[in-house]
């Protein structure tokens, strides 16, 4: 994804949020919005790290990436200073840490999927192995008999 359409979905989370806060809002109600938000500001973060076709100058590139970054940080620092104005010091700390649980569990998830598949080809293989094994043998028993 590129930064300008990394920071327009959190830029549209954002406002979701700004409305939320203002019409005061419970978090709870607000988690879906806060979510994506959350996973935007990652998309932000993280767009330079992704490989993607690359169309315009460097520099083009590097000040469109800096001024997403620094976006996302100025609407971070003020979810931030919403959360913790509302439910105390640790507020903030508490969301990063669940979320890099939430996160934590997902590649655990990915990693376990990943090796199921890769079990289920290697069986598979060895089944069709043994197959063509087992027909060849019998190819070669009838072929003896005749």
């Amino acid at each position: 994804m590129d930064p300008a359409s990394a920071i327009a979905i959190a830029t549209a989370s954002f406002g979701a949020l700004k409305k939320g806060f203002s019409l005061s809002k419970d978090v709870y109600a607000m988690a879906g919005d806060i979510g994506k938000f959350m996973d935007a500001i990652d998309s932000v973060k993280n767009v330079h790290k992704e490989e993607k076709k690359k169309y315009g100058s460097v520099g083009e590139e590097a000040l469109k990436s800096f001024v997403a970054h620094k976006k996302a940080q100025e609407m971070e620092n003020e979810l931030r200073n919403f959360l913790i104005g509302n439910y105390g010091l640790n507020a903030w700390q508490d969301v990063l840490r669940i979320q890099a649980q939430i996160r934590k569990e997902r590649i655990a998830m990915r990693e376990k999927k990943s090796r199921q598949i890769k079990q289920a080809i290697e069986i598979a293989f060895i089944a069709l192995s043994s197959a063509v094994g087992l027909l060849s043998i019998y190819l070669f028993a009838m072929y003896l008999k005749s």
